[in-house]
């Protein structure tokens, strides 16, 4: 008998294409390896199954400069959010017993990535303490998108970047996610739209 075919989120992967999640920032990946100095840190809160995190070490890899790359997830999902009020990585949290930490893991062994990317397994604001004010050059948020955790997120990791730097996120838009916008405005009045539906504070020197 043929066994099941398995989750699309637990399918083997070899490149970060082929990981299931929303990213619509490779260009702003491109564009930081190309601005920041050797030796930058970029940090990546809220990764899922590792989609944009693997592309961001294939950028830093194929830039052929040194900079650190991290990612941070609690690895137990966001539960159900947005307008349609959607658990979208229940299922892989179910997989994997209450988190999806292996399958992230995995994903990055898969893509070559492992020895390239620090991986926490924190909330955002616990793991922001860890990091010493005005020490990370990027910082992109793509963790929970409801007002209050996205205050959390922009109140933890804004000391954090360096002058210069960016402190970023996904998920700029008004009617699907109207919390992230109007956290945005309410913390960071001269943050600016960027890409696609993204939005980028640039800390002053």
């Amino acid at each position: 008998m043929n066994s099941p075919a398995p989750h699309k989120f637990a399918a083997d992967v070899d490149h970060w294409s082929d990981i299931p999640g929303w990213f619509q920032w490779r260009e702003g990946q491109e564009d930081a390896a190309a601005t920041f100095p050797e030796g930058s840190t970029f940090v990546e809160v809220g990764c899922y199954l590792g989609r944009s995190l693997c592309s961001l070490a294939e950028v830093v890899r194929d830039s052929g400069r040194d900079f650190t790359v991290i990612g941070i997830d609690t690895c137990r999902g966001s539960g159900a959010e947005g307008q349609s009020n959607t658990d979208a990585h229940g299922a892989a949290v179910e997989y994997g017993g209450g988190t999806f930490a292996g399958l992230l893991h995995r994903n990055l062994i898969a893509c070559g990535a492992a020895d390239d990317v620090h991986l926490l397994v924190s909330t955002s604001p616990a793991a922001a303490n860890l990091f010493a004010d005005g020490s990370l050059t990027w910082v992109h948020l793509d963790a929970r998108h409801d007002y209050d955790s996205v205050v959390a997120d922009i109140d933890a990791w804004a000391p954090k970047v360096a002058p210069g730097g960016w402190l970023s996120g996904d998920d700029y838009d008004s009617l699907w996610w109207p919390g992230v916008v109007a956290a945005v405005g309410d913390r960071l009045p001269d943050a600016h739209g960027w890409l696609t539906a993204q939005w980028r504070w640039c800390k002053p020197s």
